[in-house]
């Protein structure tokens, strides 16, 4: 079914994007280490690596803004999250 496995959601999932792929969320908020691990599935954080997470059409017209680490934002659907990894060096 989903990622979010967890029933809170209402009756049904609903579909954000990460990374540009599409998938179907049960859960009323998502974490920043969820969208993370969506984005890059088995792909721990290296040490000196740094994951920003961005996110658009949210809720509140259109809400936009970044998600920071222990962080969570309700979800919508058709929700879209951005996760870009650099690297500190």
């Amino acid at each position: 079914m989903s990622p979010g496995n967890n029933p809170g959601h209402g009756e049904h999932a609903v579909t954000i994007f990460v990374n540009t792929r599409e998938f179907q969320w049960d859960k009323r908020e998502i974490s920043y280490e969820e969208v993370y691990n969506l984005a890059f599935p088995n792909e721990p954080l290296n040490d000196g690596d740094v994951a920003r997470v961005e996110y658009s059409r949210g809720h509140n017209g259109g809400g936009a803004g970044s998600l920071q680490p222990g962080g969570t934002v309700k979800v919508k659907e058709n929700m879209v999250f951005d996760v870009y990894v650099t690297v500190r060096s």
